[in-house]
């Protein structure tokens, strides 16, 4: 399974921002790039496991990384340890962890972790317009 990058909205080019996703389910994957597509003004990328995820984002630094906590291998978690202890890879200005389980995160641990926002699945569109700092368009 390959990355896939998709310009997504017709925004101008200063104010589009780079979004990694990193989910192994192709739907879940598909349903995310088609939401942001309909909110506009994002470049999306995204990968299929964390192995491609982390190599991605090294390359290309992006503004807003979504992540989905439960995946094979290497899950969310273990994700967030490695991103946090390698001083050569640039953070995300913002890191949204997805997820379906309550509380996966021990209470003050966000921050410690790197992350910005739980983001619980399912979520409307409104929901994933408020994770990336956009406006709904409904």
């Amino acid at each position: 399974m390959g990355h896939c990058r998709k310009r997504l909205g017709m925004p101008e080019a200063s104010e589009t921002r780079t979004v990694l996703i990193i989910e192994d389910e192709e739907s879940v994957r598909s349903a995310i790039e088609a939401g942001l597509e309909v909110i506009g003004g994002y470049e999306v990328h995204s990968a299929s496991d964390a192995v491609e995820g982390y190599s991605l984002l090294k390359e290309l630094q992006p503004d807003i990384l979504l992540l989905d906590l439960v995946m094979p291998v290497t899950d969310g978690m273990e994700f967030l340890r490695m991103l946090g202890s390698d001083p050569d890879t640039a953070k995300p200005g913002k890191v949204v962890l997805m997820t379906a389980m309550t509380n996966p995160v021990p209470q003050g641990g966000m921050k410690a972790l790197g992350l910005d926002l739980i983001l619980e699945k399912p979520f409307r569109l409104h929901q994933l317009a408020d994770a990336v700092g956009a406006e709904s368009p409904f």
